[in-house]
């Protein structure tokens, strides 16, 4: 019998220092918009707000392999909008999350990866997924946190 590899990525909540401003899931752009799971941070744990599928951020958190969670504050949602603007909605998935503050996935072998990847929209992105033994998703208020199932890891 298989074993079933599950990983809790534990959470630090920060208070923000200026609150950016509310911003729903369907302001997110392109596929961003359509995650398998995503939630709300509020202030306090019980403030958390699910948005789809999971009733809380420890739902979002557990993952199995393949499974990717993103996080995107105001501003890394405003900025991933304009970028998508700019290429007149064609902007590839990897590009929109490339503006994510966090990306933490799981591997197949149960291995926790960082993504390391940028562009600031001068070209191509390049996904480094890096091994980590241990991470922390960092969350401010209103943060919107994303999980993706199936992700697979060789963008």
């Amino acid at each position: 019998m298989a074993t079933k590899i599950e990983v809790q990525v534990p959470v630090e909540r920060q208070k923000a220092a200026q609150a950016a401003g509310n911003f729903e899931l369907e302001d997110l752009p392109g596929r961003l918009s359509q995650p398998d799971a995503a939630v709300r941070v509020g202030k306090t744990q019980k403030q958390d707000k699910p948005l789809k599928v999971v009733r809380s951020l420890n739902g979002i958190t557990k993952l199995t392999p393949g499974q990717m969670i993103v996080n995107y504050g105001r501003s890394e949602a405003r900025w991933a909008t304009a970028y998508q603007k700019r290429r007149a909605g064609s902007a590839d998935f990897i590009e929109l999350i490339s503006y994510a503050r966090q990306i933490i996935g799981l591997d197949d072998e149960g291995q926790l990866l960082i993504c390391l990847m940028g562009h600031a929209g001068q070209g191509p992105c390049i996904p480094l997924w890096v091994p980590r033994e241990e991470v922390t998703l960092t969350v401010q208020p209103n943060d919107i946190i994303l999980r993706f199932d199936d992700a697979g890891f060789d963008w």
